[in-house]
């Protein structure tokens, strides 16, 4: 059962683009559950990082970023926040990070992948 709801989600990321928040919500939890379900975070601490996790993906789906300046002559749109890879790319994947005093999160798909090829002819 996911330990964020709509309404808890909905109080830190404006939506322009999504109206059902349940199948991110759904993701989340399952992410959390997985990964940090016996981490010995506190309830409260996963409640967080799966509201914050459910945001992440929300901007990832739709580009949901928070617009910090814009521009209409020329076109120029500066959005808040530094962003990286992984949860680093949006200000609430940064503070899932920042909950997280495990660090799990922090390695989440950014595995490291090295293929070696061997020659059979030689």
């Amino acid at each position: 059962m996911a330990r964020t709801t709509d309404t808890e989600v909905k109080k830190i990321i404006s939506l322009n683009k999504v109206t059902d928040t349940t199948p991110f919500i759904d993701t989340a939890n399952l992410l959390v559950t997985k990964h940090l379900g016996n981490s010995g975070l506190s309830d409260d601490e996963l409640t967080q990082i799966e509201k914050y996790l459910t945001a992440h993906l929300l901007t990832l789906h739709n580009d949901e970023r928070q617009l910090k300046t814009q521009k209409l002559g020329d076109a120029t749109d500066t959005y808040a926040g530094g962003f990286g890879k992984g949860l680093e790319f949006s200000q609430f994947g940064q503070m899932v990070l920042m909950l997280d005093s495990t660090g799990t999160m922090q390695g989440l798909g950014g595995k490291k992948v090295s293929v070696r090829v061997i020659n059979v002819n030689d």
